[in-house]
């Protein structure tokens, strides 16, 4: 619209700068016949003016000659001619002689012609053409003047003719043609060539011109830049608008339609599906344990994986239907081309072969896997929200079943996905309502009987649902993004029992406490551990900070050097579950780590399972290699204890010593074994 207005100024501004050409032209052509006239009229009077003086002394005399002949029209003058006393011979000459003779010698000096005429003349001669036959006309109508540009060789001539009128001095002449003072004559015509002066006023109007031009040129940019620049501006709004409208519509990261624009088109499409009574499915799909591998790889490299795995799904889904992006790694996809539960089935099995290629982040490899929840129309529901409710349920079914799962919705996953969703609300109450407590479990020297340690759990006193242990709510925690709080609590509340056994003499053991690879990965998670202690005036040699080993082999590097700083900090550190990730023994033997943990699942067949022996032999004699103390979890039978101790494992934890215990009963259990019964 702005590009048409640039147009139309600009045409209108070219036809005023026309105009102004034109103007100037007219203008230059008025002042130069305004030029032709000025001469014009001088001369008239000049002639007039020769006239009168001629007139006034009874007619002149100049020598006779072959130019100036004697006049015939004078023939009745006795005293026509003279002879002067030296012998030449003067003729007299009349007013209108005298003028033809200058008007011949003007025209041969300075290009002016003119003469006397009349519309009585005495002289055939000075007959009037046709243009002064008028002027004469108008002479004896009154006019004081009468001019006129007419055509002809070099460009036309200004003629101009001016009234002759009987004085006194002519009726001596005059008079027996009946002629009175006052009366008309005849005229003096005078003619101006116009060529010349055009010559004269080309400068001033090539100048005026090229003004005009040079004005019209400006005028010109003028309005083009100013509507380029408002062009531009316009541009900039529209993108801006667009970029409002982009962002209100599709996700900013992905490109993909954002959970607005999802809900409307799910509406629309199902209002074609009700209309055409087809089936209609909607599966919502979640990448496995993406908020771990957010915070392991960081907010830029997840970020690029989410781009990268939001195309895979698009190019899987095709033609089929649309993509679209709720956030974190759930991708919700509307297929309303695909029918029943066998083609979603060839669907979702796309999905997953298709992640099963691995992901590359600047150069590295990274696996995910997903977890799809499908719902159908109109089987499972007939409104948008109920079909996204839906598949939401299916999807968390799905994670149930484990990595790269599928499930189809049943209405009991509704119930089960509203429980999660009520859990969810209630743990964020429960961190700020002291619902939450620790209990702690014994750590026994087998050899000894001597208690060395404990190790916090959380629990969740929930006031609906009684006693609610980990299992029930740290995955809730972790998928709703509130374990790096969990963590935080965790750690004070073990730092505030410290220093409350501290006050009241009782045991000071080391609590060890699970860290989160949420927690491990934050940022200023040294200075907060340091401020905590610090509040709560607890000897950091009191505290153990247990890491799973896949959380440390995420990167290598930034674990390294956060475990370097705890450890300054006067802490214990211990990789908890050892032996179920994939550590780098390489690597391993760099860490500052003062223990290892034996996870329960290799303790828990023993000593029927020869792998399981195997196993724990081997991460008994790395330990005793790297000299590291050594502790084995989830011991529950005597059996399990002789074999561990043989081996030379003597630090357990596990059932067959003590279930967690209350921090009073924790309390209570260490002093009886302490002061054990006489």
């Amino acid at each position: 619209m702005l590009k048409v207005g640039a147009l139309v100024l600009a045409l209108l501004w070219t036809l005023v700068a026309a105009f102004g050409l034109v103007w100037n032209f007219r203008k230059e052509q008025q002042e130069t016949l305004e030029m032709a006239r000025v001469q014009a009229r001088a001369m008239a009077e000049k002639m007039i003016g020769y006239r009168h003086w001629n007139a006034s002394h009874g007619g002149v005399y100049v020598e006779m000659s072959p130019t100036t002949p004697p006049n015939p029209y004078l023939a009745d003058v006795p005293e026509r001619e003279v002879v002067t006393p030296s012998g030449r011979i003067l003729t007299m000459v009349n007013p209108a002689y005298m003028l033809r003779e200058v008007f011949q010698l003007e025209q041969s000096l300075l290009g002016l012609t003119g003469r006397i005429t009349s519309l009585r003349p005495i002289n055939p001669a000075n007959a009037p053409d046709a243009w002064e036959r008028a002027a004469l006309e108008q002479l004896e109508l009154g006019e004081e003047e009468v001019a006129g540009v007419v055509e002809g060789g070099q460009g036309g001539f200004l003629r101009l003719m001016r009234p002759l009128q009987t004085s006194a001095d002519c009726l001596k002449c005059h008079a027996s043609q009946g002629d009175e003072i006052g009366s008309l004559r005849g005229g003096l015509s005078v003619s101006v060539t116009i060529a010349p002066l055009y010559e004269i006023r080309r400068p001033n109007m090539w100048l005026a011109m090229l003004g005009t031009v040079l004005f019209w040129l400006l005028g010109l940019a003028i309005i083009v830049g100013g509507g380029w620049r408002l062009n531009a501006q316009a541009r900039q709004r529209r993108a801006a608008e667009d970029r409002v409208t982009f962002l209100d519509q599709y996700d900013r990261l992905t490109g993909l339609p954002n959970k607005r624009t999802v809900l409307a088109t799910l509406e629309i499409e199902l209002a074609r599906a009700r209309k055409k009574e087809r089936p209609f499915c909607l599966i919502l799909v979640d990448i496995d344990g993406f908020r771990k591998i957010n915070n392991a790889l960081g907010h830029g490299r997840g970020d690029q994986l989410l781009l990268q795995a939001g195309d895979r799904l698009a190019a899987v889904v095709g033609g089929r239907g649309i993509v679209g992006h709720f956030g974190s790694g759930a991708f919700p996809l509307m297929l309303p081309h695909v029918g029943g539960t066998v083609e979603a089935g060839h669907v979702i099995q796309e999905l997953l072969s298709t992640f099963k290629e691995p992901f590359m982040i600047d150069g590295q490899e990274v696996f995910m896997t997903l977890c799809c929840g499908i719902t159908l129309f109109p089987a499972d529901g007939d409104d948008a929200g109920r079909l996204l409710q839906n598949a939401a349920g299916a999807m968390h079914s799905a994670k149930a079943k484990g990595k790269g799962s599928f499930s189809f919705f049943a209405p009991a996953m509704n119930d089960q996905a509203m429980e999660q969703m009520q859990l969810e609300s209630e743990l964020r109450r429960a961190l700020e309502s002291d619902e939450l407590i620790l209990h702690y479990q014994p750590q026994v020297d087998a050899g000894s009987g001597r208690v060395i340690g404990a190790e916090a759990l959380v629990r969740w006193q929930h006031p609906r649902l009684g006693l609610l242990m980990p299992d029930r709510f740290l995955s809730v925690a972790e998928e709703s993004g509130l374990m790096l709080a969990l963590g935080d609590w965790v750690l004070g509340a073990a730092c505030q029992q410290l220093r409350a056994w501290k006050e009241q003499g009782g045991p000071l053991l080391p609590v060890a406490i699970n860290l989160s690879a949420s927690q491990f990965q934050q940022d200023g998670l040294v200075r907060h551990f340091e401020q905590t202690l610090s509040f709560f005036e607890v000897n950091p040699r009191h505290l153990v900070i247990e890491v799973t080993e896949s959380t440390l082999m995420t990167d290598t590097a930034q674990a390294l050097s956060t475990m370097e700083r705890l450890k300054q900090l006067g802490l214990r550190l211990s990789i908890d579950d050892f032996g179920t990730g994939y550590s780098s023994l390489s690597y391993l033997k760099h860490l500052p780590i003062d223990s290892l943990k034996i996870d329960q699942s290799f303790v828990r067949d023993l000593p029927q399972d020869a792998d399981s022996r195997s196993i724990v032999a081997a991460i008994l004699a790395l330990a005793e290699s790297l000299n590291l103390n050594i502790l084995a979890e989830g011991v529950e039978t005597s059996d399990q204890l002789e074999f561990l101790r043989d081996k030379g494992c003597v630090n357990i934890q596990g059932f067959l010593f003590s279930r967690p215990l209350s921090a009073d009963a924790f309390t209570a259990w260490v002093d009886k074994r302490s002061n054990p019964p006489v």
